[in-house]
């Protein structure tokens, strides 16, 4: 087995430490099967394709889906693979791309807080198409998933929070590497094919922050990384190389040149004995996940009886990453540029009392009401919030000033959705069906949600992949889905 250098959490220095990472990880995918997922985690599992596939749905009829499955028709007409949402197959890779920039097309989709990563947008789109294209079986599949969450979830815990405000996109980059082991593990390929499979994903990951200012970029970040993991996998089946210690070489590998600190114990600690997909969250706002807590805390203040009216000033604390994060200057540039801002988010919390779909209408985004209020909240950074790492990163102390001068204030540590604070069962299926009711017909929406509770005794995927790209549904029926079901889900009790 290769060893190669790597640097120390805890220095930059020539101090090292000698870890096969790529290997070691490369041979616990190869051999992960069904049998070794315990029965909690295969059931959050399935939650979380359930979760992807209704933002998958939703995603694809937004302008940034919609042209990614076009590309992807164009590009691979004739293909195995088909697009949700639309009556249409296409390339393996190109289904991958176009359904990972659709799951990931409204900040819907789930996230793991310490890793900073969203996970399902990039694992659950490439072991999909993989799956229905070479005819694998739907438990293999989910396994391919879990191997993904394991392996990207481990990986973004090992980089920390420094590989974020370097710029980097977490989904986009360390998402490459999950997608890979997802393909690798579905395919069947062995350890050294599998760790060929991390090194040709290593060389491609990509994604760079400041695409959520005014572009659809971000939403292609997860896209990539899955369309770049299928192409790894399916490379390395056919013999294609990739460099075996990709993770860990010391000059030119994805550690030492997209981190800062690696903890690389935290790669493959516990791994197949303690589950990170069990860590994996849900989303009850369309919005960044470092904005939720804010979000949490301002509803907090309003069942208090407070409005945007009573207030002088609104004052949000915050970690360095968060800040990074949502904190800056909003200037209406688009929708992803308002869902990544927590100026924004806060203002139409507090003057719809909500923040969903219909809070980021083109309509909104420059709404003389929002900009207004925003001139009133200020956003600051608390060091003591950057002290427990990214386990703390989401913590914020709001401050309600009023106009007689009371000062009201709510902490919150973590978010609505989160593990601590878990969505139900029911919340999940609620915004499933609002979600995907926008792009299916309702009878589709509930067969799927019967075959994703029964997916092990499910034989192929045809039946879920036809129902993933069944009839879209008329405008007005779209319309009265958003409304009764949507809107519904953005009011629900956690």
């Amino acid at each position: 087995m290769t060893t190669a250098t790597v640097p120390t959490p805890t220095s930059s220095s020539a101090a090292a430490v000698q870890v096969a990472v790529t290997a070691r990880l490369a041979e616990w995918i190869s051999g992960l099967r069904r049998t070794d997922i315990p029965d909690n985690a295969w059931a959050h599992a399935k939650l979380c394709l359930l979760d992807a596939l209704g933002c998958g749905l939703f995603g694809s009829r937004q302008p940034w889906g919609r042209i990614s499955a076009d590309a992807a028709q164009d590009l691979s007409p004739a293909g195995r693979a088909s697009l949700w949402g639309r009556d249409a197959r296409c390339g393996v890779d190109a289904a991958a791309m176009a359904n990972g920039t659709a799951t990931h097309g409204f900040e819907l989709d789930d996230i793991h807080l310490r890793a900073s990563m969203h996970p399902g947008a990039v694992t659950i789109p490439a072991a999909f198409a993989l799956a229905e294209a070479c005819g694998k079986s739907p438990a293999e599949f989910l396994t391919a998933v879990v191997a993904g969450y394991e392996i990207g979830l481990r990986i973004g815990i090992a980089v920390g929070l420094g590989h974020g405000l370097r710029g980097h996109h977490t989904t986009g980059t360390v998402g490459t590497l999950a997608a890979a082991a997802a393909a690798a593990n579905l395919l069947g390929l062995g350890a050294d094919a599998t760790a060929d499979a991390l090194g040709i994903a290593a060389t491609q990951a990509a994604g760079l922050h400041g695409a959520r200012m005014g572009a659809m970029s971000k939403r292609f970040h997860a896209g990539r990384a899955a369309q770049s993991g299928v192409l790894a996998a399916a490379l390395a089946k056919r013999g294609f190389t990739g460099s075996r210690t990709a993770l860990e070489q010391p000059f030119g590998g994805f550690f030492s040149t997209l981190c800062d600190a690696v903890d690389v114990p935290a790669t493959h600690a516990e791994l197949g004995e303690r589950w990170e997909i069990r860590e994996v969250g849900f989303k009850a706002y369309a919005s960044c996940g470092s904005t939720h807590t804010t979000v949490d805390a301002i509803d907090a203040l309003m069942k208090q009886g407070i409005t945007a009216r009573d207030l002088r000033e609104l004052r949000i604390h915050m970690s360095k990453k968060a800040v990074s994060n949502v904190g800056w200057k909003y200037v209406p540039a688009g929708v992803v540029a308002a869902q990544m801002n927590c100026y924004y988010t806060s203002a139409v919390k507090l003057l719809d009392d909500e923040v969903f779909v219909d809070q980021f209408a083109e309509s909104r985004l420059a709404d003389p009401r929002v900009m207004a209020l925003i001139e009133r909240i200020r956003i600051a950074h608390e060091p003591a919030f950057d002290a427990g790492g990214a386990a703390t990163r989401h913590a914020v102390r709001v401050e309600a000033e009023l106009n007689d001068g009371t000062v009201k204030t709510v902490n919150v540590e973590q978010r609505r959705g989160s593990t601590r604070f878990p969505l139900t069962r029911d919340d999940i299926v609620r915004k499933f069906r609002g979600l995907g009711k926008v792009a299916l017909p309702a009878q589709s929406i509930e067969r799927i949600l019967e075959l994703v509770d029964g997916i092990d005794d499910m034989r192929e995927m045809q039946p879920l992949a036809a129902l993933m790209r069944s009839t879209p549904m008329t405008r007005g029926e779209r319309r009265s889905a958003i409304s009764a079901e949507a809107r519904g889900h953005g009011q629900a009790a956690p």
